[in-house]
């Protein structure tokens, strides 16, 4: 099957080469570590790099603030969805669902209408309004995915976690089993400075990278970094050092053998 190409600096080496075609991928994190701006260097590199028009769900924002968002990296958005190469859509997880459920609905119109290859929902955690019964939510998000796949479209969904430190169990049952790929974001603190990993759980018939790795918010979007050298419990919260023979005996804490 063929692979698409992400274009995030780092992400798709991790991937073995990119994400499936027609794959749902789950980037999952706290506010802040940058799972918006994934989506939308997703769906902006597809236009500018790939030629794979897109399309931008949005639950929480207006697109004016996507748009001004984009800009602060140089991404164009008003431009190429003038062009349309891009749609950046606000609407509600119902409405969404309603839609897809349909025979012609407003996605299958779009779709139709500019060829779209990519397209991303921020933030599907909200889709946990339509129901308070798991296993219903998981038949919410499954027939989800399976519209999306259906269509032809590569997936990027993103999720929030509410907490910043500590173990926060990573993604819920509910939307984990169902996707192809998981990319779990998380804050680390390292020597009195907080610094942001990534590390992919789960890819679905791939190989990929078992690594945690650095990645920061640039002025031209996200950029994969190395990993956390020297360093174990990154994702439990409770980063440390790893200690070597050779480091504790330049530390002087055992006695070298005479």
């Amino acid at each position: 099957m063929k692979k698409i190409l992400s274009g995030i600096p780092g992400l798709d080496e991790l991937l073995d080469g990119g994400l499936y075609e027609r794959s749902s991928t789950v980037i999952s994190g706290p506010p802040g570590t940058g799972k918006t701006t994934f989506g939308v260097q997703f769906i902006y590199n597809g236009v500018t790099v790939y030629n794979e028009p897109g399309i931008f769900i949005t639950f929480e924002e207006f697109p004016e603030i996507i748009y001004r968002d984009a800009m602060n990296f140089g991404w164009d958005l008003k431009k190429y969805e003038a062009e349309g190469k891009i749609k950046v859509i606000f609407t509600s997880p119902a409405v969404l669902k309603s839609e897809l459920e349909k025979e012609n609905g407003f996605i299958d119109r779009l779709v139709a209408e500019f060829d779209a290859k990519r397209i991303v929902i921020d933030s599907v955690t909200l889709m946990e309004q339509l129901t308070t019964d798991h296993q219903e939510l998981r038949q919410v998000f499954n027939s989800l995915i399976n519209g999306l796949k259906r269509l032809g479209l590569t997936t990027i969904l993103t999720s929030e976690i509410p907490l910043f430190f500590g173990n926060d169990g990573a993604i819920e049952a509910s939307l984990g089993f169902v996707v192809d790929n998981i990319v779990f974001l998380k804050y680390v603190e390292i020597e009195s400075e907080l610094e942001t990993a990534l590390t992919i759980l789960k890819a679905r018939g791939s190989k990929h990278a078992k690594d945690i790795r650095k990645y920061k918010i640039t002025g031209k979007g996200i950029k994969i970094d190395t990993k956390f050298a020297g360093h174990q419990g990154i994702l439990t919260g409770f980063p440390s050092r790893l200690i070597s023979g050779k480091t504790l005996l330049e530390e002087g804490l055992i006695r070298k053998k005479r």
